[in-house]
């Protein structure tokens, strides 16, 4: 799975149908693939937001470094997401951005972004969309972090990743490569290494999760997911109602929103 090609097309093709003009501009944000490899930095935190990219292939992380040398990894990118596209608008990069394996990034201005916005509100709408779940994402890890116990925060995750890989590839199984190592993770989810090592123990014990060295194997998908009370929808594609319209360009309200949640 690390080195599963997916297109940003993929990506945003999710939250709705996208034209043979959508297509075509988002290829021109991928005419210049280059091979990226293992640790390499793509950003630091503090340069300007000039570049950004995509992501064909492979694993990335953002990291946050305090001043007293503590470091803190916020964001795991995978294959078909937009990176840096939150903080276009900031005068500067708040985070660096790492690969955690070897991939293929995308590489393009960050102005061509204005040529999408003034030619395709659907590719608006839905870039819009991606960087919004992105931040869904790290909102419910941070209220899993700030909430619960260390068997909630490995659960959430572990779950965070086998439906964002799903999504990736419908074939998908309860079986993945993780390339985060225990110190990663202890960076991640605000834990120590032992603690880190030990919550897996447990959790392989009762029959829910086993992590070797690379691979994850979920035992218990239902069993995991109680753990933490996870839902998914939470991280869902679906969009709001309002914008059911975005495909033809159409933002008006098809439906009345309903205070009911929408199905899943």
């Amino acid at each position: 799975m690390p080195h599963s090609k997916v297109c940003v097309s993929d990506n945003l093709s999710h939250y709705m149908p996208l034209t043979a003009d959508d297509h075509r501009l988002l290829e021109e944000l991928e005419q210049n693939p280059r091979t990226a490899t293992k640790d390499e930095v793509l950003w630091q935190s503090d340069d300007v937001p000039a570049t950004l990219y995509t992501l064909r292939s492979g694993w990335a992380y953002s990291l946050h470094s305090a001043g007293s040398g503590n470091e803190q990894i916020l964001d795991v990118f995978l294959p078909g997401d937009l990176l840096g596209i939150r903080e276009l608008t900031f005068p500067a990069y708040a985070t660096s951005l790492v690969m955690l394996t070897d991939g293929v990034v995308c590489p393009f201005p960050a102005e061509r972004l204005l040529n999408i916005f003034e030619s395709s509100p659907t590719l608006t709408l839905a870039i819009h969309a991606s960087a919004a779940r992105q931040q869904a994402i790290i909102t419910e890890r941070l209220v899993n972090i700030l909430r619960h116990d260390a068997r909630s925060r490995i659960a959430h995750f572990m779950l965070e990743l086998y439906y964002r890989l799903k999504r990736i590839d419908a074939t998908f199984t309860h079986d993945f490569t993780l390339p985060l190592s225990q110190r990663d993770m202890s960076r991640l989810l605000g834990m120590t290494t032992v603690h880190i090592s030990r919550t897996l123990t447990e959790l392989e014990r009762e029959g829910l999760l086993r992590k070797t060295r690379r691979n994850v194997q979920i035992l218990d998908l239902d069993g995991l997911a109680r753990v933490v009370s996870f839902d998914p929808f939470k991280i869902t594609d679906k969009l709001n109602p309002l914008f059911k319209g975005g495909a033809s360009g159409s933002w008006t309200q098809r439906n009345p929103v309903s205070s009911a949640r929408p199905s899943r």
